[in-house]
């Protein structure tokens, strides 16, 4: 393997400056296109876990998804909107909202350029990536969130949010590693 990510990760270019992030990261023992390919597969309502906490955050039963889809069209509808997208590098997506609410508040009619210059006061906005790098024959997939909050009746409403859901957002993001690293190491498997 001889692929690596650049220095500087995609996500600076579009929230270099924020108020709260949360990493994680997971080594996996498939090349950098095989696990690029698996984030853009894998359907993070799948897992049980993110069902539940959503189903708590919202008060609606999430069903699991029925019929495969990719990643455009699973964003659809939702308010994330992809970023950046550099195969076998980095995938960046983005969504603002009130995220303190029990619905998110997301704003669902932004596109990819309105989100970048987004800045609207009682709101906040978030960057989300997974980026790839390879290190000791393995590639190791990471994830950041960023979260800039515009104004301070929003920094105050997310920071208290924060405190309530930071422990059940890292555990939905290393889930989905985990989901990732699954797949991945599964499809090498059964190349081999």
């Amino acid at each position: 393997m001889t692929t690596s990510a650049p220095d500087r990760p995609r996500i600076d270019k579009f929230l270099p400056l924020y108020n709260v992030s949360a990493s994680y990261e997971i080594r996996i023992n498939a090349a950098p296109s095989v696990v690029y390919q698996c984030v853009l597969r894998s359907d993070f309502n799948n897992l049980w876990l993110v069902r539940v906490l959503m189903s708590i955050r919202t008060g609606k039963r999430q069903p699991r998804n029925s019929v495969p889809r990719d990643l455009v069209q699973r964003l659809q509808g939702t308010g994330f909107v992809i970023l950046d997208d550099v195969p076998s590098e980095e995938l960046v997506i983005g969504v603002a909202g009130k995220f303190w609410r029990p619905d998110g508040g997301r704003c669902l009619d932004l596109t990819a350029s309105d989100l970048v210059g987004f800045a609207r006061a009682g709101y906040a906005k978030a960057a989300w990536n997974f980026r790839l790098r390879v290190e000791s024959e393995c590639t190791v997939l990471s994830t950041e969130t960023r979260i800039k909050c515009f104004g301070r009746a929003s920094l105050w409403k997310f920071r208290t949010y924060w405190i309530l859901v930071a422990p059940f957002s890292g555990l939905i993001r290393k889930a989905i590693l985990k989901q990732v690293k699954v797949e991945a190491e599964s499809t090498v498997t059964q190349a081999a």
